[in-house]
């Protein structure tokens, strides 16, 4: 069974849930990942092919809220703006969240658990976010220049970004989730 929503809970207790709400939560959502994001970024963890952006653990959020998905979409958007892969991560890091927060917000939708959701943002991710720093790094001439190291690159990098990425969803976000799910869906 799948977990209700915020608005299927407002409509059970007689009140739909406004439209300004939502937006709003949208836009709390991106600032804080761009907050979270610059913060880590301070500490060099936030770009790189070994990350820990703690801004991640905002991706288990669409498993509550819908549109948490644009508010994290926008915020990866935002804070990649600041990314030394520049065009390269402002496209296709944006994208790989966009992918990650909708599997994660299907998921949600027809009851999966939320440790699935945290090993789905970080296969995503892992899967191409590597591609955006070999790109980003050396630009269109990538695979000319890492020759037959290109696959082994990319295999660290995808192992890297993997263990990043999960350990901050694991730690981080499924605490995040749980905590939020159990005041505001109660």
């Amino acid at each position: 069974m799948a977990l209700p929503t915020t608005s299927e809970l407002h409509e059970r207790q007689g009140r739909p849930e406004s439209w300004l709400i939502r937006i709003a939560r949208t836009g709390l959502i991106a600032s804080l990942y761009v907050v979270i994001t610059y913060s880590s970024s301070l500490l060099n963890l936030a770009y790189g092919p070994f990350q820990f952006r703690l801004s991640e653990c905002l991706t288990l959020l669409p498993l509550i809220w819908s549109e948490a998905v644009m508010g994290v979409t926008i915020g990866t958007l935002l804070s990649n703006l600041a990314s030394p892969y520049g065009v390269f991560d402002w496209i296709f890091g944006t994208l790989s969240t966009f992918i990650a927060v909708t599997i994660v917000h299907w998921l949600g939708s027809h009851g999966f658990s939320d440790w699935l959701a945290a090993i789905a943002v970080s296969i995503t991710n892992a899967l191409i976010v590597p591609f955006v720093l070999i790109f980003g790094a050396s630009g269109m001439h990538a695979l000319s220049q890492l020759g037959s190291a290109f696959w082994t690159v990319y295999l660290s990098y995808a192992g890297s970004i993997f263990v990043g990425e999960f350990s901050v969803t694991a730690i981080l976000g499924i605490p995040l989730f749980r905590t939020i799910k159990g005041r505001v869906l109660k």
